[in-house]
């Protein structure tokens, strides 16, 4: 009797091992993949004018105006209008607006570069908004712009600014004597004529466009 039960006992194990190999074969496994190509656009922002005499660098992100004078004590460089083009194949923001000015100011601040420095007047509009005008060295600061250019060749993507460096009674076209605001032409009372010290001085103001994207 022993050898015949434990025969049976064998012969249901085996059994139980074929139940468990066989669901072990019916477990299915399967992958599924999402993907997105990305590319980075390139900034490609230039600049162009038709003011006579002025010099476009190679890669079109400087324009530099001929030089002015010498002039008397009262003058106008005159509205010299920039317009600015996004070539890139994106949208860009316009964040900042710089003006600057150069000049060797090794003389102290008494010397005649410092002081036609200290007391030409700028303008400078942006399409047909006053953005500042007054004293050059009162404007050495970075103002935030709001604005974008879409990309080329889409409707949006130029912009405009004009620049005017004066002193005393000259007209200027974009600015007259708003500080801010429209576009108006006339002269502007605050400015005063160049004092004797400002004879023979040099200085280069500047504006500086930054944008982002």
């Amino acid at each position: 009797m022993k050898l015949r039960s434990v025969a049976m006992t064998g012969v249901m194990s085996l059994a139980g091992l074929g139940l468990v190999g066989a669901g072990a074969h019916a477990v299915f496994t399967q992958n599924t993949v999402s993907s997105q190509q990305i590319t980075a656009g390139t900034m490609n922002v230039q600049l162009s004018t038709l003011v006579p005499g002025a010099n476009l660098s190679a890669n079109g992100q400087t324009l530099t105006f001929a030089n002015f004078g010498p002039t008397g004590s009262s003058f106008t460089t005159g509205d010299e209008l920039v317009t600015i083009t996004n070539y890139a194949d994106f949208t860009v923001s316009e964040i900042t607006a710089t003006i600057g000015d150069s000049y060797d100011s090794s003389g102290g601040p008494l010397s005649a570069n410092s002081r036609l420095a200290a007391e030409a007047y700028i303008c400078e509009v942006s399409s047909g908004t006053v953005i500042y005008n007054g004293l050059l060295s009162g404007g050495l600061y970075t103002q935030a712009i709001v604005g974008s250019l879409t990309a080329y060749p889409g409707p949006g993507n130029t912009d405009s600014y004009t620049i005017n460096v004066y002193a005393g009674n000259a007209v200027t076209e974009a600015c007259g004597s708003a500080t801010s605001g429209a576009a108006v032409s006339g002269v502007n009372p605050s400015a005063t004529d160049l004092s004797n010290d400002a004879e023979g001085g040099v200085v280069t103001p500047s504006l500086t466009v930054g944008y982002s994207g």
